[in-house]
């Protein structure tokens, strides 16, 4: 333990940044244990690889040009595990963040028509804990269970908020605490709250709308045109030019507008408005 955590602080100037991600992730750890272990757990990702590979060149005596692949290929595995680790954190705050965000509206209409109804404001919370709205219903469970051991309603909504990687749930969160502060009727603040994450929503959704068109016409272009035109060139320039058109080629043109559409799909899902 105290040899990882030695590797952490020789590594923790790198990653400045970590020790807010990890609090963020409700990752347990410090920042140098959990650095001291990412970097531990890629040497061993090293050792495993290179062992297992090595074994293989002995017994299936690979040519002399495919050695250097002994090593090449688990240094590249091994770092790409200590990054992965790294992010991790920063992944965890992003899918917590984009639950949020997707319930935030839900949320706040349910909080309106709690206190709207008289209610007081440790039900409402009580209510929403209880709600089905992701990691929203987890951070009220937290403030509830601090209010019932004695501290008091607004400081545990500051902590809620100092802690919470989501800005627009802080900025709601802050809005509330603000209105407790100073005595505005919340029902109000709540209202208001609502009103302007709804023309938000609205908002988004247009302009990812009007993306979606210009989005239409590169996928056209790059998954369809672009591969029909080129094969059917490749194919004239076999017969006039004595190009060789092999099934390789066409195989490797499949592969990347096979990768080409998955990237491409991964990145019109991730500019999709955070909505229900």
């Amino acid at each position: 333990m105290k040899f990882t955590r030695r590797i952490g602080k020789l590594l923790l100037p790198l990653f400045p940044s970590l020790k807010i991600r990890l609090k963020q992730a409700e990752i347990r750890k410090t920042p140098s244990e959990y650095l001291g272990k990412s970097a531990i757990f890629s040497i061993f990702v090293f050792i495993l690889i290179f062992s297992v590979l090595f074994v293989l060149s002995l017994i299936l005596k690979f040519k002399p040009e495919f050695n250097i692949f002994v090593y090449i290929i688990p240094i590249s595995v091994s770092i790409l595990a200590f990054f992965y680790n790294i992010f991790y954190p920063s992944l965890v705050v992003a899918r917590r963040v984009g639950d949020i965000e997707k319930n935030l509206l839900f949320f706040l209409r349910h909080l309106l028509i709690e206190i709207k109804s008289g209610i007081n404001l440790y039900d409402a919370f009580l209510s929403v804990s209880k709600a089905d709205y992701g990691a929203i219903s987890q951070e009220f469970k937290k403030v509830i269970r601090e209010i019932s051991v004695g501290v008091p309603e607004i400081t545990a909504l500051e902590e809620l908020m100092i802690k919470n990687p989501s800005l627009n749930f802080r900025r709601v969160i802050w809005q509330i605490t603000n209105a407790i502060k100073s005595g505005t009727n919340l029902g109000n603040v709540i209202e208001e709250l609502v009103k302007e994450f709804s023309l938000e929503q609205k908002t988004k959704i247009r302009m990812y709308g009007s993306q979606l068109n210009s989005l239409a016409l590169i996928y056209m272009m790059f998954a369809i045109v672009v591969p029909s035109i080129g094969v059917t060139f490749l194919i004239i320039l076999s017969f006039f030019a004595g190009f060789r058109l092999s099934a390789g080629i066409l195989v490797l043109i499949f592969i990347l507008v096979v990768v080409f559409q998955f990237l491409f799909m991964g990145m019109v899902k991730s500019m999709r408005p955070k909505t229900e």
